[in-house]
């Protein structure tokens, strides 16, 4: 009677293993978003440097600063996308590219890297 009641409660009282749950997915809207929000700051950053190169400066400043606050709001959604699973290699990508379409990011790689190119500018 014993076995009896120990085969009952294993059979009603536990949870059933034998088929596993389906794992729930999260939206990677979050991560869309950021990626979305780099492209676009690196395509107004590009846009900005060709104003830059036509001569207008206060107005390349202008859309550089725009464009820094946009990279920034890129990078912290890309990095709650990255670390809570909403659209983790979306949100890796985009604050990888919203770090590199800084324009204060871009100045300190070219000073660093390329110093000769900023000797044609003083003109």
């Amino acid at each position: 009677m014993a076995t009896d009641e120990f085969a009952r409660l294993m059979r009603q009282g536990t949870v059933d293993v034998s088929r596993p749950t389906a794992a729930r997915r999260r939206n990677p809207a979050v991560g869309k978003i950021a990626l979305g929000l780099a492209v676009v700051a690196a395509a107004v950053d590009a846009s900005a440097f060709a104003v830059f190169m036509g001569g207008d400066t206060t107005f390349a400043f202008g859309i550089c600063f725009v464009v820094v606050f946009l990279t920034l709001v890129a990078a912290v959604l890309g990095f709650i996308s990255a670390v809570g699973s909403f659209g983790r290699w979306y949100g890796v990508v985009g604050v990888v590219l919203a770090f590199f379409a800084n324009p204060v990011i871009l100045i300190v790689l070219v000073v660093i890297v390329a110093p000769e190119m900023l000797a044609g500018m003083d003109r």
